[in-house]
């Protein structure tokens, strides 16, 4: 009777520290909270304009050619948050809607299509302070860790570098 040797599970590959969830979250954090309050300033500069306060309205416009930039910057750090950082993904998706979403709403705007721009806006805003809460809560970074998984190893558990 022929034995083979017990198959011995791998070694987890060491443990990340805290340390790399909480950079990547930094970044987020920040990117994230300066889109949020260009996200409020929004309906603000809208409003003044409506109060007959005409600059507002070049204001208006010149704040949301930044957040469609700013909006591809959060994307990134929601990605670096998730791989690198290990936090949840549905940051990525929030945030990739709105970065997709701002340029039709500067269409809109454009256009005068004021239904849809104040509809959509409403939204995006909606959305953008809902990532900016979630990455400012004390504590994300420790209650977000979550250990490596351990992974199927080819050839019997012979690790490759």
């Amino acid at each position: 009777m022929t034995t083979y040797p017990l198959a011995v599970p791998p070694a987890p590959p060491p443990a990340r520290s805290a340390g790399a969830t909480a950079g990547t979250l930094w970044i987020l954090r920040l990117l994230s909270g300066v889109q949020a309050v260009l996200l409020l300033a929004q309906p603000i500069l809208a409003g003044r304009f409506l109060d007959g306060d005409f600059p507002s309205l070049s204001q208006h416009g010149a704040v949301g050619l930044l957040l469609m930039g700013l909006a591809w910057l959060v994307v990134i750090a929601a990605v670096l948050a998730w791989r690198p950082g290990r936090l949840p993904a549905w940051p990525i998706a929030v945030a990739a809607a709105c970065a997709f979403l701002l340029p039709i709403q500067l269409g809109m705007g454009h256009a005068r299509m004021l239904a849809v721009h104040l509809i959509l806006g409403v939204g995006l805003v909606a959305a953008g302070v809902a990532v900016a809460i979630w990455a400012w809560r004390p504590g994300r970074a420790r209650h977000s860790y979550r250990a490596p998984s351990n992974r199927a190893v080819p050839d019997g558990g012979v690790q490759y570098r």
